[in-house]
This record gives C-alpha cells, structure tokens and sequence, in this order.
C-alpha cells in the first residue's frame, strides 16, 4: 500500500486522488506513523456495503483471492475443511 505523510498529501492533493481511482487506498502518516487511510468513492462504497450473508461475504472474499500468490489455504483446503461430519448431540437442558 502507498504511503504519504499530511504535508505532502496537502501539497499534491489532487494528484494523490487521481491515483487513488487506479490505485489501491494510501496511508497519511504523521512522524512515521500512520494516521489515516485514503481511498476512492467505489472502495469505500463496496467497504461500507454490507454482505447479503455470510455465504455470500465468502464467496466474495474467495472472488477477490490472488491464486498466484503464496495462500495457504488452497481451494482443495478449503473443501477438505468443509467436509460434513455426523455432527454431535446437543440440549438446551442440562
């Protein structure tokens, strides 16, 4: 992720924004540290929007997933994990 500090974000305002529509959000950072996150209208939309269910919310996440990079959980661990069980015996009494 891209990263700024307030005096130079202030300075190239509109420059910063224009990379935010091609480009992934920016840290503003004071004294090194960061402070605030930038980010364009449509990633902020699809941050704030909130998922349909839970089965929806995965698979969404699992669409935005690199492949390419090194993940840990591959698509074959993922199904393994899933696997159905007999499950357990359960009572609201005690």
């Amino acid at each position: 992720m891209k990263t700024s500090t307030i005096a130079e974000a202030k300075n190239n305002l509109s420059q910063l924004i224009h990379s935010l529509e091609a480009e992934e959000p920016i840290h503003l950072t004071r004294y090194g540290k960061p402070v605030a996150v930038m980010m364009s209208e449509s990633q902020y939309k699809h941050l704030i929007s909130p998922a349909k269910s839970l089965n929806s919310a995965i698979l969404n996440w699992r669409s935005q997933l690199d492949y390419s990079a090194d993940v840990s959980l591959s698509d074959k661990n993922l199904k393994s994990m899933r696997k159905e069980s007999a499950g357990r015996e359960f009572s609201w009494d005690e």
